[in-house]
């Protein structure tokens, strides 16, 4: 019999591991465009960053939070304390961390790619290379995502520490 609890958590996991990713992958476009700066190449990489972090985080933070809800239903835990049994305070603490996440990538992340994603869409259009304003922007940019991934590993440091 299949075993909704364990699926949702092999899902869970896969998704924390494609959030931290991000990580490695920020790393690598960071070096991809230092080393291809003033060239026609440094725009398209600076737009392959956005869209691969973009995809990866969509994907990875609605599978956190679906499979989160899931696993909390499952479990007859609460969310923040509200609802079903008492919620662990690693648990609490996890989905305080989320929220978190959540403003970061609302309030930092979006609004700057966003803006950025246009810039380099006027820029490509012109056949330009990037500004100093876009290197500016695109190094902000990566900030709030290490920012963010350290509470993500925080988050992962948590599920599988579950102290009490």
């Amino acid at each position: 019999m299949l075993d909704v609890r364990a699926v949702l958590l092999v899902i869970h996991i896969i998704c924390a591991g494609l959030w931290i990713a991000q990580f490695v992958t920020t790393l690598i476009f960071e070096r991809l465009i230092h080393a291809n700066e003033g060239k026609p190449a440094e725009l398209t990489l600076m737009t392959a960053q956005i869209r691969v972090g973009s995809t990866a985080g969509m994907i990875a933070g609605n599978g956190i939070l679906l499979t989160g809800l899931g696993l909390l239903a499952a479990d007859h835990l609460g969310f923040l304390g509200i609802g079903g049994s008492i919620t662990p305070l690693w648990l609490f603490i996890k989905q305080i961390v989320y929220i978190i996440l959540l403003v970061i990538v609302f309030v930092g992340i979006n609004p700057i790619a966003a803006r950025l994603q246009k810039q380099i869409t006027v820029a490509a259009d012109g056949s330009s290379t990037a500004t100093a304003e876009m290197r500016a922007a695109l190094t902000r940019l990566r900030m709030i995502i290490y920012v963010h991934d350290a509470f993500v590993l925080l988050n992962i440091i948590l599920a599988v520490a579950k102290f009490n």
